[in-house]
């Protein structure tokens, strides 16, 4: 790190020629000249040029309008501020791939617009975030709104007059960029947000050296690399490349932050090299924004990314994966399943040399498939704060994906779920993550911000499918708290031949309470899918309420017992911590059986939750939407197991995906689970065994050393009367 700030000052002491050459950020004249004779060759390319075109024309047709900021995220004024810089962005590029100045003049006005209009702005009237810009309600907005003007004042520099890049700079982008690093008046946030080790940053830093780029202002580049002092050791870009993704590439904030964070990386990063070369941006921490991205496509199901912290619907189709996608194959063109990523979810491409390369590779045949892989991504700069292990089939004709997060908080968007587990089947998500309580951009929607209900329910533990104590969150729902601790992966076996596992631990999100979690995913010769064993253990200095949820995509088919179903009135299932908003539908205890199983239908297939339960097991059926005056929550359920005054308990769960139906034929197969009985057949400090046994006389025996980790150690134990030998933690018997 040292070695490169050093590399960097001697570097910028030399390079403000090389500044002072436009345009430079996004491409060079050089590339631009590129684009320029391939038309023609390419005809997708050519279409994405053509959309370009055709919103620079529309801009240029339509009269310029810098609104007094007064609205949230999706106001009116909020949106015609976004229009406004995605507009200029099309106008820059339009200008530099034709030449014509209507363009750049378009650029030019606007510009001068904001200029009047910016110095008389202060903090945003909505008082929705710590961090308040001028132009939108938060700085972030501010940041991303620079980023993209950045290029287009870089693609129209040459154009203007010394008089109107005075005017513009002097009014606009400097206060704009000074305001992004320190705030203004009383409130300086900003400048601790500029330093900070979050996306928030990110987009700071990106939007401050873009700029500084585009003004040949060393001083500003010099800030948005290495931090307010220029050391490099509080805050900047380099930094964050350090501090925010781990060795693996995985981002702290989980997939969905991940997406957002990574396309002011891959932007600046792009300026970067284009600016200074010989810095090898690319080739920064053994190539780690070309890992993110890996990473980032492996944390997706169907091109959705898993739903982990303060997620929403969104996948490898957004505007960000586009941009990470074009500008990385362009530093990396030797990893063609990015062509796969581009054709299948994208369909479009940027109007930089690296679209135009992706947009050409794909059509001479080059893609490579995209080759999901079970996967171990680890948390934390060094890796060393948990991860998330996913467990992909590996079958030809399944599609399944089976996650377990044992990570760091996850910052700001974290959530208090310590070993949570979800599962995707079929093309659906089957064991859901609630993700995020948010209406993005929609106004209306408490001015398209988080929700209330994201901190009253969405972050709280009950949310998610993980152990819950005495009906409190982790960490007593304190951030501050959380932030110090992560759970940790223990164990993983993914080339067991018929089964993969992925052990976790936590001993610190409930006092006194250890919590132990394992997912084997098995192929057996006798059930029609792969089979998941869930082992959830808890031992604690003292007695507890456990709660183990499920939360399920599909419909109630049917329970092995009777139940009470909530007639004309519902009643809450708690008071706090997320219980307030769940509806109790039904209830029950299996007293005849010690196996309670439950049968849900998502589209066409079906889905068995079996537990090892006793007649003093409680078990409820759940619905979200209680306490809920706005509608702000969707309309989920959940399956919810309850073993009261428990020291130590261990829930042992099969989970059997069957059947198959078929609503146009009017057929169907194998509706009813083949599970007969869970037990749990020795539980002692050193081992934990669970049976679950299936029709035809079949089982399946799940043998766990609770102390030791190495998959070298030999371990043997009689089980009803049969000797069982294995190595590693884990050990799997198929009968």
């Amino acid at each position: 790190m040292r070695k490169f700030v050093s590399c960097i000052f001697m570097v910028l002491g030399g390079c403000l020629l090389s500044f002072a050459q436009h345009p430079s950020l996004l491409f060079t004249q050089e590339e631009v000249s590129e684009i320029r004779a391939g038309k023609g060759m390419v005809p997708e390319f050519d279409k994405s040029l053509s959309e370009v075109l055709s919103a620079a024309d529309a801009a240029v047709n339509s009269s310029i309008s810098v609104p007094v900021p007064i609205d949230g995220g999706g106001g009116a004024v909020h949106e015609q501020h976004k229009s406004n810089y995605y507009a200029m962005f099309h106008c820059g590029v339009a200008y530099q791939l034709t030449g014509d100045k209507k363009y750049a003049t378009y650029v030019a006005n606007m510009l001068q617009a904001y200029a009047k209009l910016y110095p008389t702005l202060g903090f945003h009237p909505l008082q929705l975030s710590p961090v308040p810009g001028r132009l939108f309600w938060q700085t972030l907005n501010e940041s991303v709104w620079l980023v993209h003007t950045a290029v287009a004042y870089d693609c129209i520099y040459n154009t203007l007059s010394s008089k109107q890049r005075a005017t513009i700079e002097e009014n606009l982008f400097v206060p704009m960029a000074d305001f992004i690093m320190d705030g203004m008046g009383d409130n300086h946030a900003n400048k601790k947000t500029f330093n900070k080790m979050h996306n928030h940053a990110t987009w700071a830093t990106a939007a401050v050296g873009m700029i500084g780029f585009a003004m040949n202002r060393e001083d500003y580049v010099k800030k948005a690399l290495y931090g307010s002092d220029e050391t490099g050791k509080r805050g900047g870009f380099i930094r964050q490349m350090d501090y925010l993704f781990s060795p693996d590439g995985y981002f702290t904030e989980g997939a969905y932050y991940q997406r957002y964070a990574i396309w002011p990386f891959v932007i600046f990063a792009q300026c970067i090299d284009n600016k200074l070369p010989e810095l090898k941006i690319f080739d920064y921490r053994d190539n780690i924004l070309s890992k993110a991205l890996s990473t980032l496509i492996q944390l997706s199901y169907e091109g959705e990314f898993f739903h982990i912290n303060d997620a929403l619907l969104k996948g490898l189709s957004a505007q960000e994966l586009v941009y990470a996608v074009d500008i990385l194959y362009n530093m990396n063109p030797s990893d063609k399943s990015l062509l796969s990523v581009a054709d299948k979810y994208q369909h479009t491409y940027l109007p930089i040399i690296g679209g135009f390369k992706v947009a050409r590779d794909i059509a001479r045949g080059e893609a490579a498939p995209i080759v999901y892989r079970s996967s171990l991504f680890r948390d934390g700069r060094k890796g060393d704060e948990g991860g998330i292990g996913v467990i992909r089939s590996t079958a030809s004709g399944l599609n399944s994906a089976l996650t377990l997060k044992a990570t760091s908080h996850g910052l700001s968007h974290g959530h208090f779920d310590k070993l949570t587990m979800a599962y995707y089947d079929n093309g659906n998500e089957i064991l859901t993550d609630y993700g995020a309580s948010r209406f993005l951009n929609i106004e209306a929607k408490y001015k398209g911000h988080y929700t209330r209900e994201n901190q009253s329910f969405a972050k709280q533990t009950i949310a998610h499918n993980t152990l819950v104590v005495d009906e409190t969150s982790n960490f007593g729902g304190d951030i501050k708290v959380s932030s110090r601790y992560h759970s940790d992966i223990i164990y993983h076996d993914f080339n067991g031949g018929h089964f993969q596992v992925v052990v976790a631990k936590d001993a610190n999100a409930y006092p006194g309470v250890e919590m132990k979690r394992t997912l084997a995913y098995v192929t057996t010769p006798f059930l029609q899918f792969p089979l998941i064993l869930d082992v959830l253990q808890a031992n604690a200095d003292r007695e507890h309420q456990y709660d183990y949820p499920l939360w399920y995509n599909g419909h109630f088919v049917s329970l092995n017992f009777p139940y009470t179903k909530a007639g004309n009135e519902l009643r809450t299932l708690g008071t706090k911590n997320g219980y307030q908003h769940l509806w109790l539908e039904a209830w029950g205890q299996n007293e005849s059986k010690n196996t309670s199983c439950f049968t849900f239908v998502n589209k066409n297939r079906f889905y068995t939750v079996s537990t090892a339960t006793t007649p003093q097991t409680e078990i409820k059926m759940l619905r979200l939407g209680a306490n809920d005056p706005d509608f702000n929550l969707r309309n989920e359920t959940a399956f919810l197991i309850r073993e009261k005054a428990r020291k130590n308990h261990t829930f042992a769960t099969s989970i059997e995906t069957h059947g198959d139906y078929d609503v146009v034929m009017e057929t169907s197969n194998n509706l009813v689970s083949s599970c007969e009985e869970v037990k749990v057949l020795m539980d002692t400090a050193s081992y934990t065994v669970v049976k679950a046994i299936y029709k035809g006389g079949h089982f399946v025996l799940l043998c766990l050393s609770n102390t030791d980790n190495s998959k070298e150690k030999k371990h043997n134990l009689t089980i009803d009367g049969l000797d069982y030998t294995w190595n590693g933690r884990c050990g799997v018997f198929i009968r």
